[in-house]
């Protein structure tokens, strides 16, 4: 079995070495993923559920291995996660840097709508997968934001917030 390699980035999200995905998480080395919100045709946000720790989470979320791109990650796991192989829209990249200053995660992040004829089908990668609409995920995490959501999730939200000036 092949170990699975990973860039390590700066927070300018400059390529600063190479690692395994063990040593990133272990180190907290900064390094990048790919993350995809999936909107059904009411506006309400695909949510998944991580096996870990029961968690919400992006529609879709993975690391970008070395020498990929956010764009060819985000399109890789979009298909092996939810089986979507529409194009993705690129909202933004390197989302991390000094406001988040313990994240070891660069985020990639991307949209699409669904389309309409799609049905999630449970897999190896993501079993739970849930619509939500932006409102109500927007309350919960003000309720309960430690508890309901993944850290990732919480920050990439806020930037889709406010690149959506909400």
């Amino acid at each position: 079995m092949s170990t699975e390699l990973f860039d390590i980035v700066d927070r300018q999200d400059r390529i600063v070495g190479t690692t395994d995905r063990q040593t990133a998480h272990t180190e907290g080395l900064l390094h990048r993923v790919a993350a995809v919100f999936v909107f059904n045709e009411f506006g309400e946000l695909y949510v998944q559920q991580h096996a870990r720790d029961g968690k919400w989470d992006h529609s879709v979320g993975g690391h970008v291995s070395k020498g990929e791109t956010y764009a060819e990650a985000a399109a890789r796991e979009a298909e092996e996660e939810l089986g979507i192989t529409q194009p993705l829209e690129e909202l933004a990249t390197s989302l991390s840097g000094e406001e988040y200053p313990y994240e070891q995660h660069m985020f990639g992040l991307y949209t699409c709508v669904a389309e309409p004829d799609w049905r999630f089908k449970p897999n190896e990668e993501v079993k739970v997968i849930f619509p939500m609409s932006l409102p109500a995920i927007r309350r919960a995490m003000t309720d309960e934001p430690e508890e309901g959501f993944t850290r990732g999730f919480r920050i990439t939200m806020a930037e889709y917030d406010r690149l959506q000036n909400l």
